[in-house]
């Protein structure tokens, strides 16, 4: 018998449900409704959480500091439209002169930004957004208006700093400074990211409208610690000279790569380090810019620059300068592998010494000397090289180092017949640039191999927090007769009117040079391709008392040119004679104070304090007593008139008559992005002095004198 179904009960239950359903639906229309602004109030009150705070990044810097790369800080402008104390007569009095310097920051329309807060006020917003990367130098004028100045707690007005990271000398050393990626740092910006990044801190935020979040105060629960400034060994103005020789024989050449490294022989620290590679920008027109760091992050068969460690390893195992090597007619076979001379087509030089063959760079004559010295003990020869340091890296605290390539063992898989003549004269082996400088330097610092190096010291603001002194990697790599000996074949390369293969590019100079030209043909996966070619200059100078070490490399010349006298000496050159005219090292300085002796010297536009440092160290008298930051500066016979140079808070800043270091810290803490040609003294620039600053006005253009 079958149950009767109660139909009563289970329409009760369906009137129930749908009863409480409506209510449901009732309550969420009223929240979402009638009593929005109350629950979002309520909400956002408990919608806070403690986020970590991005330190200040550190600066980089040149050795006298210039400043490579830093942070330039920004700010982002939140209103609260709810703020508990606002003065809202402040608000309506001031607001449209607010909304005139923060469009003139940003380069907006005071209509858009009283739109912006009209909407926020409207709708009630707790962190509405009201302008993006306001300049430091527009942040400061801001904080002076009046409404501003009441505080975030009357005027409900937060300013966000983050940091936008610059390189003010554009391409100079651009690779080697590095870029400053979250993901994929390079350079010096990776190798020193630990002593850059400094410390985060905490700081209590609330989530606002975006899913963005908004500090509650201006407290920090934990404060952040500016990262460390890094000190670079370079030397700017020798940066620029090596970039732009660099980059006008490459444009010359048509080479797809070049580069330079300078180094302090007695410190190892480099003084200037240029990259540069070509870039098809269309057709028939290249650019050339830094995009890897050939310097230390490319090795290559060094070709006859790689002679010298070769005819030491011969000296260290008993040969000397004086023996007779005989090269024939310039062409010889070595296991049906030939090998010639540059100028075997007029006969070869027949039968020189050991000196001659390192001066006029006779593969024959280096490869039988080498062959004749260690032809029954080929170990022997490998054994010397590692021994000299030339088949290790540098060291150098920079990520990207490459390995060089020279054989340990006559038991390597590729060890065949002819490795030992091909070595002789740079061929089965490769190094880096930096490496072929690094043995260069230890043979003018009297044998002792210094470590490369970029940085000299961190500092907090002023406090030098570490210093880096010099580091040996090998106290003697030769004997003192070999080192005699080297150092003389070296002169011979360079010597004017002499035999070497550099004999014409220093003649009627004030200093002397000893080095060493390379010309290598460059290999592929199907071997070597006829005509082209890498070629290389490195030494020192001067040769009797050496200051200064140098290599360059330029690879794979389109003009039809290569050897190594003709393209990489003259850039070697041009940086020697830029070093001997301007570094007071190499010239007699009258003594007595300066003011005394003649007029006063003619001074650039700029920072007042360091100005007045210097004028006081000097003894040169000028009017004191002025509180501006910057200045203008007429030099008269006896004394310096200094006047104020006013800066407009939105508007373009005149630096004409500013040397380019005090140029770019007010033209890129302005918002603008800067290009200038030359070096010296800004003489003209492209935008106007006192044209108010606008989002089209991005870029820039100075010319120095």
């Amino acid at each position: 018998m079958k149950t009767p179904i109660n139909t009563g009960r289970i329409w009760l239950v369906f009137v129930g449900l749908t009863v409480t359903g409506l209510m449901v639906f009732g309550r969420i229309l009223m929240i979402q409704t009638v009593e929005h602004d109350t629950w979002s109030s309520r909400g956002e009150e408990f919608s806070t959480s403690v986020r970590n705070i991005e330190p200040a990044r550190g600066q980089i810097l040149s050795h006298d500091g210039s400043l490579l790369a830093t942070s330039v800080p920004v700010y982002d402008l939140r209103w609260d439209a709810k703020c508990e104390g606002m003065r809202w007569d402040m608000y309506d009095e001031y607001i449209d002169t607010l909304c005139l310097a923060i469009g003139s920051a940003i380069g907006k329309t005071p209509s858009t930004i009283k739109g912006k807060f009209d909407n926020a006020k409207n709708r009630g917003h707790r962190g509405a957004l009201i302008g993006r990367n306001i300049p430091f130098t527009s942040y400061q004028g801001l904080r002076k208006m009046p409404f501003v100045k009441l505080g975030r707690y009357k005027n409900g007005l937060v300013f966000e700093r983050h940091e936008n990271r610059r390189r003010p000398f554009g391409k100079l050393a651009a690779r080697t400074v590095g870029i400053d990626r979250e993901h994929q740092r390079v350079g010096i910006e990776r190798a020193w990211n630990d002593e850059l990044a400094g410390v985060e801190g905490q700081q209590l935020s609330r989530r606002v409208a975006g899913n963005q979040w908004m500090p509650v105060t201006d407290d920090y629960l934990v404060d952040p610690v500016e990262g460390l400034d890094v000190v670079t060994t370079l030397d700017l103005h020798l940066q620029d000279v090596a970039t732009n020789a660099l980059e006008q024989q490459l444009r010359r050449h048509k080479a797809a790569w070049g580069t330079v490294i300078v180094s302090e022989v007695s410190s190892g620290y480099i003084r200037a380090i240029a990259n540069l590679t070509r870039h098809e920008v269309e057709q028939g027109e290249a650019e050339y810019w830094e995009d890897f760091n050939h310097a230390i992050g490319t090795a290559v068969e060094p070709g006859s620059t790689f002679k010298l460690a070769s005819l030491m390893a011969c000296m260290e195992a008993g040969s000397a300068l004086t023996d007779s090597v005989d090269t024939g007619d310039g062409e010889i076979y070595f296991h049906h592998d030939r090998m010639r001379d540059s100028n075997h087509n007029e006969g070869g030089h027949g039968d020189i010494s050991l000196g001659k063959v390192f001066a006029v760079s006779s593969n024959v004559g280096t490869a039988l000397a080498v062959k004749n010295t260690f032809g029954e003990n080929p170990q022997a020869f490998l054994d010397e090289l590692k021994r000299i340091g030339v088949a290790s890296k540098t060291g150098i605290r920079y990520v990207g180092e490459a390995e060089p390539k020279v054989k340990s063992s006559i038991e390597d898989r590729e060890w065949s017949g002819i490795s030992l003549t091909q070595m002789a004269i740079g061929y089965e082996v490769t190094q880096t640039p930096l490496q072929i400088l690094a043995l260069y330097n230890a043979v003018a610092n009297n044998g002792r191999m210094m470590r490369p190096q970029l940085v000299k010291s961190l500092r907090s603001g002023s406090d030098v927090v570490k210093t880096y002194e010099p580091f040996v990697l090998n106290p003697r790599i030769c004997r003192a007769s070999t080192l005699d000996a080297c150092q003389s074949m070296m002169k011979a390369v360079c010597e004017p009117n002499g035999e070497g293969t550099a004999r014409d590019h220093f003649k009627d100079k004030p200093y002397t040079v000893a080095g060493k030209t390379g010309t290598a043909r460059i290999a592929t996966s199907q071997g070597y391709e006829q005509g082209r070619y890498r070629a290389s200059f490195a030494g020192y100078f001067p040769a009797d008392n050496p200051k200064y070490s140098c290599v360059v490399v330029i690879a794979d010349t389109k003009s039809g040119r290569y050897y190594g006298s003709t393209i990489a000496a003259p850039v070697f050159r041009e940086v020697a004679d830029l070093i001997y005219a301007t570094d007071p090292a190499f010239h007699k300085l009258s003594h007595g104070p300066l003011a005394e002796t003649q007029s006063v010297p003619a001074s650039k536009d700029g920072a007042r304090e360091p100005l007045e440092t210097l004028y006081n160290e000097l003894g040169i008298d000028y009017n004191s007593g002025l509180t501006a930051d910057w200045v203008h500066v007429k030099t008269g016979e006896k004394e310096a008139q200094i006047t104020t140079l006013d800066i407009p808070e939105f508007g373009v800043p005149d630096v004409r008559g500013m040397g380019l270091r005090d140029a770019l810290y007010l033209l890129e803490n302005a918002g603008l992005r800067v290009d200038y040609d030359g070096i010296g003294t800004v003489k003209s620039q492209s935008i106007s002095p006192g044209t108010p600053l606008r989002s089209e006005l991005t870029t820039i253009q100075l010319r120095l004198s």
